[in-house]
């Protein structure tokens, strides 16, 4: 790190900009433990020429917290109530690690997890925990894990409790099941079909949702070129084209006219800023456009 970078970041530290540079939350995951502290694990990506994001945090009691890169390097950072200030240089991703309980409540037997996001959330509750209520279909659930919806998102669980191994063990051994036992069995069965109910209903609305925007997806990703590639390839060495702006297009050609921005720098193999400013110098002569689509920005050839 160069002398100038650590200046400019104690001035940032020292003065605490209230309006920073802009990033993108990739993907947010919960881990909800039985006590009701909960995990926040969350990646995000900087904007390009991006040296300090400021991130709000799940939660103002916090724990825990951990601040690093893509390749696991610490990050520096300052925490001021519950807005967490990262500052970087040549940072892809930023991985944000803390505990909290404010995102849980518990009302008798009955815990809940209340929050609201901009994005998809991963929510992985504990092995014994039996979900009794939703607000929303989940995008998708597998055994303890949900993954949410963007906007408000509220689940409310309970916690199994089940008697200790060697005390069971012991009666089962002494004495063999009686009437009144298998009563408790039964009541224990009918209890968890209940809970399944909602839970079928769910799996059952969510996989129709998602059949029906995988199909509208699909009926719409059509891309024809007009082109040959050979003849689209004598096209542009006609153009006063530099040879990785060429590649840029051919690479585009090759996968139907588009492809994400961080697949092609990575195919590139130059650094961020350089290719930021090729794809702008393309964009400017109207050979590509780059859009948004979900959380990542895609490159789609014009000609």
């Amino acid at each position: 790190m160069n002398r100038k970078l650590v200046v400019s970041i104690l001035l940032l530290f020292v003065f605490s900009p209230l309006t920073l540079a802009q990033y993108t939350v990739e993907n947010i995951e919960l881990a909800v433990y039985e006590d009701g502290y909960v995990k926040v694990t969350q990646i995000i990506t900087p904007d390009e020429y991006t040296v300090v994001v400021d991130v709000p945090l799940i939660g103002g009691n916090v724990k825990g917290l951990m601040v690093r890169d893509e390749n696991n390097e610490p990050l520096l950072y300052k925490l001021n109530n519950s807005i967490l200030f990262i500052y970087f240089e040549n940072v892809t991703n930023i991985l944000v690690t803390y505990y909290t309980p404010d995102l849980t409540s518990k009302d008798g037997p009955l815990w809940s997890i209340n929050l609201t996001s901009e994005v998809p959330v991963t929510i992985v509750f504990p092995e014994n925990a039996v979900i009794v209520g939703l607000n929303s279909v989940p995008l998708k659930i597998d055994k303890n894990k949900l993954i949410m919806p963007p906007g408000n998102i509220s689940v409310s669980y309970v916690i199994e409790r089940n008697p200790s191994s060697a005390t069971l063990g012991t009666e089962v051994e002494s004495n063999p099941p009686s009437p009144p036992q298998q009563g408790v069995q039964q009541e224990t069965n009918t209890k968890w079909f209940f809970y399944a109910i909602p839970i079928l209903a769910i799996l059952i609305a969510g996989g129709y949702l998602l059949i029906k925007k995988q199909l509208s997806e699909s009926s719409t990703s059509k891309f024809s070129l007009p082109l040959t590639r050979e003849e689209f390839q004598k096209k542009i060495e006609g153009m006063d084209l530099s040879r990785d702006e060429m590649r840029v297009l051919l690479y585009l050609y090759d996968r139907g006219g588009k492809a994400p921005q961080a697949e092609m720098k990575k195919m590139l193999n130059i650094p961020k800023t350089t290719a930021w400013r090729m794809f702008k110098r393309l964009e400017e002569r109207g050979l590509i456009r780059v859009y948004k689509k979900k959380r990542e920005n895609w490159v789609e050839l014009l000609f």
